[in-house]
């Protein structure tokens, strides 16, 4: 038997989110902590993955224009990271955003976290800039992109473009 088997994805309705604080104080400290907890209650999508029905990791999305979608949140229970718990969500956000239309998708992480950037390289994520982006779609929606996505200093923004 593997790490993944019995592990499934699914929608987690507001009313069964407070399942998945624990996870997120294990993950995060400071503001990161905070605000992953506010995106928590105000996104409309936040999936679980969920072992034996315990939830052991959730990824938050966002569509920040028609076509182009935004990963808040990544966050795996401490028991149940380098299983490939958070592989199997960024997988299924991707195919999330493929069905729906999505053409780019963009990611931020803290620029000494390793095992995050890792994680968004193997799924095809490169490194791009708000320079890049303000030249592909204007400094307006740049700016107004940046906003949707909260990135902060030391943050690096990762993008991929859907095939």
């Amino acid at each position: 038997m593997t790490d993944l088997e019995g592990i499934g994805i699914a929608d987690v309705p507001r009313e069964r989110r407070q399942d998945l604080v624990q996870i997120l104080d294990e993950s995060f400290d400071g503001w990161y902590q905070r605000h992953s907890k506010r995106m928590l209650e105000e996104l409309e999508t936040v999936r679980a993955a969920e072992s034996y029905g315990k939830a052991v990791g959730l990824i938050m999305l966002k569509m920040l224009e028609q076509n182009v979608g935004y990963v808040f949140y990544v966050a795996v229970a401490r028991a149940h990271r380098q299983s490939g718990v958070g592989k199997l969500l960024l997988e299924d956000a991707i195919e999330r955003f493929r069905g729906a239309g999505v053409v780019e998708v963009f990611a931020s992480v803290e620029g000494d976290n390793v095992p995050s950037g890792r994680l968004f390289a193997s799924e095809g994520f490169v490194r791009t800039s708000f320079g890049e982006v303000s030249r592909t779609r204007g400094p307006l929606r740049a700016i107004n992109m940046y906003r949707l996505m909260v990135v902060v200093p030391g943050e690096i923004l990762l993008h991929k473009l859907m095939k």
